[in-house]
């Protein structure tokens, strides 16, 4: 019996001592942090991006909140579960509303719209020459990717979501890939994880993992963390009002840079403008024109293996695409609909944040999309 009482102990201690390990520490964080919410800064460890140190609010269009949304597009704005919709045209706020106890200081997670966070701090690095270009072997930054065939994965095939790995986003258990990476103590560790499943810059599949590889060599060729390149080379030029937060992994090591910028609607917005207007702002090209015109094409050289290996005609570097009502929309995506789509037949932006669950898609998009758009396209001129 003493024996028995002496092994159940030491199963215990071993189980609690890898409860503090990569493989399983996921497994403690999720019981002290809780399901995944558009709220995960208040629990989260998180590294402050810094506003700027001077602000640029922004300026009210003569017709501010003068224009109605018709009912029909409300109702479905409003049922579901809408924390904040914004639209700007000429680089004015021209619609501004928020629901249930949100306001212009509350702040939201991004979920994966911080992909494209992450995609313009890369081109910043190719521009600076920090990343020579899109076309340079992962492995040149990261040690995993010298091994085998991972070799052949350039930097491009993660922007566009091609690198083959064997990353399996539709994966939800508790010890997929995908919870770890949201759950785990070290980003690093979870890339190295990474095994090679097919051929890199042939076929389109979404992985939140290309985008953390990403992440990492933005970290490693700058010598800083994401949370202090997104305020120095984005929010301060841009003049961010409030600070925002980029939550980190659990031994806040890395940022999780597949998914966690928090921020306000308002600043949102300026990234849509930056989308809008090729990287520029107020006349600052903070990312080349070159680089952001590349990255809003749509890859078409990729193949889509669930709709019939048909044309990649929906992402770019790390955007999405929409072409809607002769509209060409590009767009931040993020989990629960977070949103910012930039318009340039209208010179407009719209931001909307909120806390919609998945239904099913429509050529990858979800269909509040389009209703969105449309509540946009009915205040603007």
């Amino acid at each position: 019996m003493k024996r028995f009482s002496l092994i159940l102990v030491a199963v215990f201690i071993i189980f609690v001592t890898l409860l503090f390990t990569p493989p399983l520490s996921h497994i403690r964080n999720f019981v002290g942090w809780g399901a995944h919410s558009v709220h995960d800064y208040k629990t989260h460890p998180t590294e402050i991006v810094e506003k700027s140190g001077s602000p640029q609010p922004w300026i009210l269009d003569s017709m501010y909140n003068q224009r109605s949304i018709p009912d029909s597009l409300m109702m479905v704005i409003d049922s579901n579960d809408t924390h904040a919709f914004l639209v700007f045209q000429k680089g004015k706020l021209l619609y501004e509303k928020y629901f249930d106890g949100y306001d212009k200081n509350t702040l939201s997670g991004s979920f994966s719209a911080a992909k494209s966070i992450i995609s313009m701090l890369i081109g910043i690095a190719i521009d600076e020459g920090k990343i020579k270009s899109v076309n340079e072997p992962v492995a040149n930054y990261i040690d995993h990717f010298k091994e085998g065939k991972l070799v052949n994965i350039k930097i491009k095939d993660l922007l566009t979501m091609s690198s083959g790995t064997s990353w399996d986003e539709s994966d939800q258990g508790y010890f997929s890939l995908n919870g770890k990476a949201y759950y785990g103590d070290d980003m690093g560790y979870l890339v190295n994880q990474f095994e090679y499943k097919e051929p890199a810059g042939k076929t389109w599949e979404y992985r939140s993992g290309d985008t953390q590889t990403l992440g990492l060599i933005v970290e490693k060729v700058f010598g800083k963390s994401v949370a202090d390149l997104t305020s120095e080379k984005l929010l301060q030029p841009m003049g961010a009002e409030a600070d925002a937060l980029w939550l980190l992994d659990g031994s806040e090591k890395h940022a999780k840079a597949f998914c966690c910028y928090n921020g306000v609607a308002r600043d949102y917005a300026r990234f849509g403008h930056l989308i809008l207007n090729e990287g520029s702002w107020n006349g600052q090209q903070l990312v080349s024109n070159k680089y952001m015109k590349e990255a809003t094409t749509p890859a078409l050289y990729l193949k889509d293996a669930t709709e019939d290996f048909s044309p990649v005609d929906y992402y770019g570097y790390q955007f999405w695409i929409l072409n809607y009502r002769s509209l060409k929309i590009n767009a931040m995506n993020g989990l629960f609909g977070q949103y910012v789509y930039a318009i340039p037949d209208k010179d407009a932006v719209v931001v909307r944040l909120g806390e919609s669950k998945i239904t099913y898609f429509i050529h990858h998009s979800q269909p509040e999309n389009f209703t969105y758009i449309d509540a946009a396209l009915s205040v603007l001129d």
